[in-house]
């Protein structure tokens, strides 16, 4: 680091330093800061509190802002306007910042602003909950400064094992042409939606299965094109979509989830002759007018249906 003299104008001059990649670092005195006048971010009251309190107890910052020198000698707080109001609301009088003296265009003070706000990590809600729960005293748990919002979160984890942050992570693409690529996506929605999980971890053993599935299906058809072998894949799957049953239906014939099912693992298929739909149709408008089912059940006609042919 090299020692710099403070810009004139500045009223604390006792540390001014030069950073790797031109950023600087000073201590400045609150006075001299100026903040946003829009601001995307937001902190709720008690949040805001909670990072005061932090701060007195700490009796400093342990997070620096990031500010823009302007010609005035004023600090532009483009990252950090919570904490540095915070700062000020706990008594303290100077504050360390990172800052560049490099002239920036509105536009680029904007994006500078949005950038550190928008990237930024996520937490592992197991990783966060066996953190937590290490600590014992209670002021440090406060001190943590997790809300109600993400306590009831932690709460609610219950799954243990690989989490999305600890997995190894390999990308695999496939070219298709654009019928082809159109039927890939309905393929894939169609599986999808019967999944209960918003993330869905694939293992490296689950990867050799499918290199495994689309070299016999590539031996089968002596074809070499992985997004062709992958399609015919799924075509052997729309064949057999009866087997779906396993996933929803017990050994005794009752459901085995209170989720969706669909219907084609019970028909094979979801299409119908266009006659017999028409029919269909007609069958469920009338239940419709009739108030026996509403818009958004349509499905419950063939429930009905079937159970009415049951009772006979």
């Amino acid at each position: 680091m090299v020692a710099e003299q403070a810009h004139e104008g500045n009223t604390l001059d006792r540390i001014n330093m030069l950073l790797p990649g031109g950023f600087k670092l000073a201590v400045v005195e609150t006075k001299d800061l100026e903040y946003l006048e829009k601001n995307a971010r937001f902190m709720r009251n008690e949040t805001f509190q909670n990072l005061v309190n932090n701060i007195k107890k700490d009796g400093a910052l342990s997070q620096f802002p990031f500010c823009y020198l302007q010609e005035n000698g004023k600090y532009k707080v483009l990252s950090g306007n919570h904490r540095s109001k915070a700062a000020e609301a706990a008594g303290l009088k100077e504050i360390p910042v990172i800052y560049t003296d490099k002239p920036l265009s509105k536009g680029e003070q904007i994006s500078i602003q949005l950038s550190h706000n928008a990237i930024s990590g996520e937490d592992d809600p197991f990783i966060l909950a066996e953190l937590y729960n290490e600590i014992e005293d209670l002021d440090l748990k406060y001190y943590a400064g997790l809300d109600d919002k993400m306590l009831e979160q932690l709460d609610n984890v219950t799954v243990e094992g690989l989490t999305e942050a600890q997995l190894d992570y390999l990308m695999l693409t496939f070219l298709f042409l654009p019928d082809e690529a159109e039927e890939m996506v309905k393929s894939i929605e169609k599986a999808r939606n019967f999944i209960s999980s918003d993330t869905v971890a694939v293992r490296m053993q689950e990867y050799d299965r499918l290199l495994d599935a689309q070299a016999k299906v590539q031996t089968a058809y002596n074809i070499h094109n992985g997004a062709t072998s992958l399609m015919l894949i799924m075509d052997i799957f729309e064949r057999h979509q009866e087997d779906l049953k396993n996933g929803w239906l017990d050994e005794h014939g009752n459901a085995a989830h209170k989720g969706w099912a669909p219907l084609s693992s019970i028909f094979g298929t979801d299409n119908v002759p266009a006659a017999s739909a028409a029919i269909i149709n007609r069958a469920v408008e009338k239940m419709m007018n009739e108030g026996d089912i509403e818009t958004k059940n349509k499905w419950q006609f063939i429930e009905y249906l079937a159970a009415d042919y049951l009772n006979t």
